[in-house]
């Protein structure tokens, strides 16, 4: 058969484009997506075989991105995605192209998360802005027209596969649409336990939602305690200035995977504290090297790390102190005494497992 996968777009190193790459690789499978920014994100040799690219980079005004992706994969796609046997739908901007498969075509869609600033961040986000004006076109004219239009391209969908129970239910929430739940793939072979350094670790990528900074603030009053940030994003100017100054706190950037695999093969334990993180690939990776992850009480984490035994909570409304007594808590020594758990949780989640379910679905459709 041939494979098809739509992705949204390549905009950063996220756990949505290694999946997607993983799912690739294994399939054996071509890959499109809107656009691809290199040495933001993973190398483009990564897709194992044809790889369709729209468009360039991010349109300059927020407000077009979402409507920009529906005219690309609208009337970009039609030639492309009608040659392939399956076509399996990445994220949520790329699901308007389903319109151009025939009927003959297998097609599913996995689902990282509906729209979030547009379902569950809604308030939060249109909360952030400062001027009325933007409030009203990117949130009460805007965002009404993205929730119509994922509305109905989520619907002309028979076979919806969610990242999560978190993701499921959110689904459900604002779709009512039904899922079967497959978690996303660790590669539990890339990451090794090394040693038990000197340092605590954040690979998550550097943006608001995943709430870098508040590590960073917490390791300001820990100058005993060591930090080391090996990831970027969007916020990652503002977290750099947080640690200027700090000498037990050090940004490094995102990192090669074989400086990523020493990193977490050397650290003590990961930090991974998002707001409602739809699935959460970091604490797994981290525990495929015998490394516990400290984490929020909430969203996709509870589904996979399990308290004092795979790492440590704090509660989803945490303060930067509760941050440090975990910190503090979570010694070498009690890493160590974490690690065969860690490994054993991570192999739950291992890639052969994702494929052979992925393989399931495409023979039942």
């Amino acid at each position: 058969m041939k494979i098809l996968i739509v992705h949204d777009r390549f905009m950063f190193r996220g756990g949505a484009e290694r999946l997607v790459l993983i799912m690739a690789k294994a399939l054996q499978a071509d890959l499109m997506t809107e656009f691809w920014i290199d040495g933001e994100t993973f190398e483009r040799a990564e897709a194992p075989g044809k790889l369709f690219v729209l468009d360039k980079g991010n349109p300059a005004y927020e407000v077009l991105r979402y409507f920009r992706a529906q005219f690309n994969f609208l009337f970009k796609t039609r030639k492309i995605v009608r040659r392939y046997d399956v076509v399996i739908f990445s994220g949520n901007n790329c699901l308007i192209a389903n319109w151009h498969l025939k009927r003959n075509q297998k097609r599913f869609i996995y689902c990282h998360s509906p729209v979030r600033h547009v379902f569950d961040l809604y308030k939060k986000f249109r909360a952030q802005r400062p001027e009325l004006w933007k409030k009203i076109i990117y949130y009460d004219i805007g965002a009404w027209g993205i929730r119509l239009i994922y509305w109905f391209n989520l619907m002309s969908f028979k076979k919806v596969i969610a990242n999560s129970k978190n993701t499921q239910a959110r689904l459900w929430k604002y779709c009512r649409k039904k899922s079967e739940v497959i978690w996303p793939p660790i590669q539990t072979n890339k990451f090794k336990w090394i040693s038990c350094g000197d340092y605590y670790l954040s690979f998550a990528r550097v943006d608001k939602l995943k709430r870098v900074g508040d590590i960073v603030k917490a390791f300001q009053k820990m100058p005993n305690k060591k930090l080391v940030v090996c990831s970027a994003g969007d916020d990652f100017e503002n977290v750099k200035s947080l640690a200027r100054g700090f000498n037990n706190i050090e940004i490094r950037g995102w990192q090669s995977d074989e400086e990523l695999r020493l990193l977490i093969g050397n650290c003590i334990a990961t930090l991974y504290i998002p707001i409602d993180e739809d699935f959460g690939m970091t604490p797994l990776e981290a525990m495929s090297a015998g490394k516990p992850c400290i984490g929020v009480f909430d969203g996709g984490l509870k589904e996979t790390i399990v308290d004092e035994k795979t790492g440590k909570f704090i509660t989803a409304d945490y303060i930067l102190d509760d941050i440090i007594k975990v910190v503090e808590w979570l010694s070498p020594e009690q890493a160590l005494k974490m690690r065969a758990n860690c490994e054993t949780q991570a192999e739950k989640f291992s890639e052969d497992k994702f494929i052979d379910k992925i393989q399931k679905v495409i023979s039942e459709l």
